[in-house]
């Protein structure tokens, strides 16, 4: 049975945080403390994206103990609408702040960065307000910081309602983390990469080939014929999700004893399929949607 993106592909994962702040800007940690927690809790590469700044992790640790990926949060702004745009694998800033979002995914593009939308929800979002933007990978559909500062860390409708309008969008999953309590070390991506390089993390999340996750591992997802099996770390419930809302795929522990394994049935007429585990503790891992022939 032939396996989907990204689990198909030859490499290893990696994980990573593509969104923490320093005390650069309005993070507790200094650059280098950041950089040093990461590593020793199994991040293989981090960004670190300060607000409007950007913080160049070289500049605090000549030999930094995990890959760093140079990054910025832009704040951005289209009439009474406020957007904060991740900005990846920057060298200097292409823009000033406070500008247009769209016109800020043009520029860090055209720096050959690479952009996504933060904490849609956090921001209060509708989805005319991001179906408009053009040139990001995708969105944070978990924030663990919006999680547990409002209960808005999860953007899972917008990125829902964006897929079924034909946007293809990755869903990212990030700490923005402070340090100001315990925000860090719940939300990141497992990418899957040939090597462990900026180019090839950058090149491997502008593809999609990657899940994000707040804790459960995906080991595999495949499909033959109309038949797609997941497997899994061990789960609570794992959910086959697409755009026909009225057409159910879910496997649950209805017993108390983990999944590991579950096999769906497409709906037909289906465009597009993502898997989302979740786990005895009730946190969840996602995939990125398969756009389906």
């Amino acid at each position: 049975m032939p396996s989907l993106p990204p689990f198909d592909l030859p490499g290893n994962w990696y994980k990573g945080n593509l969104h923490t702040h320093t005390n650069q800007s309005d993070g507790k940690p200094t650059p280098a403390e950041n950089m040093q927690w990461h590593a020793a809790h199994g991040y293989h590469f981090l960004a670190l994206t300060d607000h409007n700044r950007l913080t160049n992790p070289f500049d605090f640790l000549a030999n930094p103990p995990l890959l760093m990926i140079p990054s910025l949060e832009y704040s951005t702004r289209r009439g009474m609408v406020e957007y904060h745009v991740i900005s990846l694998g920057l060298t200097k800033m292409p823009i000033a702040p406070a500008r247009d979002p769209q016109d800020t995914i043009d520029a860090v593009n055209a720096a050959g960065g690479t952009a996504f939308v933060a904490h849609p929800y956090w921001h209060d979002h509708t989805l005319d307000d991001l179906i408009v933007l053009k040139g990001h990978i995708g969105i944070e559909i978990f924030n663990t910081g919006c999680w547990l500062e409002i209960n808005k860390g999860h953007s899972l409708a917008h990125w829902d309602l964006l897929l079924r309008r034909g946007q293809t969008l990755w869903g990212l999953a990030t700490d923005d983390s402070h340090f100001r309590y315990p925000d860090h070390g719940r939300g990141w991506v497992n990418v899957r990469a040939e090597k462990l390089d900026q180019p090839s993390i950058i090149d491997a999340l502008r593809a999609g080939q990657f899940y994000a996750t707040m804790g459960p591992e995906i080991y595999d997802a495949q499909l033959e014929g109309r038949q797609v099996t997941v497997r899994c770390s061990p789960a609570r419930s794992i959910f086959l999700i697409g755009d026909i809302w009225h057409c159910p795929n879910a496997a649950h522990s209805w017993d108390g004893k983990p999944l590991t394994e579950a096999t769906f049935t497409l709906h037909q007429g289906q465009r597009y399929i993502r898997v989302e585990v979740v786990d005895m503790d009730y946190q969840s891992a996602w995939t990125n949607p398969y756009f389906l022939p």
